[in-house]
């Protein structure tokens, strides 16, 4: 069976909301110590939680439990973290969306399996590399945002696959990069042909994951 309705709905991480609000999110306080944001209508949770890194947990619809060791929570039928507060989505920074989350794997095989397994179908990969030594990168889809799974090709290790972190879309790529100034690298081409794509520079925030920004597809150079 695939799994089309499984579009991703909220990330849950673990503090880091000041964090977030210097690199020009519109992060809401909700008390307690937790706050949240919305980009695209995903929802971001920040949880009160020093027993975790990161991001930690996917909701998403239809799909629920852990998952080769990822922790996926079926928002169809429970309740988001945020449901009774008002989020706005306009961002300083400019951001708008997800384009993609990367999920790193030591073993791709496996993994793959255990997605398939709950309905969400591969819709492409693409290898590259030295031959004997190649990335796999894996592409499922969660509703409008690409889930990316990456790791070897040949090699199956042992280990936890772990989210590494997320590519964002821009309205205006020029304009995110001149808020962000020295916090990001500067605009250099995407893989995807006629995209460009900056990296903020998480570890001058203590931000966990990786977080990138891509201009929208079909942009004019």
């Amino acid at each position: 069976m695939t799994n089309h309705d499984a579009q991703l709905l909220q990330l849950t991480i673990c503090g880091e909301a000041a964090a977030w609000k210097s690199v020009g999110f519109n992060v809401i306080d909700i008390g307690n110590g937790n706050s949240i944001c919305s980009v695209g209508g995903v929802k971001i949770y920040f949880e009160n939680d020093t027993l975790n890194k990161g991001i930690w947990r996917i909701g998403t619809k239809r799909i629920s439990g852990v998952i080769d060791s990822l922790k996926f929570d079926d928002l169809s039928v429970e309740r988001s973290f945020s449901d009774n507060h008002s989020v706005l989505s306009d961002h300083p920074n400019g951001i708008t969306g997800i384009d993609h989350l990367v999920v790193t794997t030591p073993n791709c095989n496996r993994t793959t399996k255990a997605f398939e397994e709950t309905g969400m179908a591969a819709r492409g990969v693409r290898t590259f590399g030295k031959i004997g030594s190649e990335t796999r990168q894996t592409f499922f889809w969660l509703g409008n945002v690409i889930l990316e799974l990456v790791g070897s090709n040949t090699k199956e290790d042992e280990g936890p696959p772990s989210i590494w972190g997320i590519a964002f879309v821009s309205k205006n790529i020029e304009e995110t990069v001149n808020f962000l100034g020295d916090t990001c690298t500067p605009l250099k081409p995407a893989i995807q042909p006629g995209r460009r794509i900056t990296t903020i520079k998480t570890q001058e925030f203590d931000i966990y994951n990786a977080l990138a920004v891509m201009s929208p597809h079909g942009e004019a150079i």
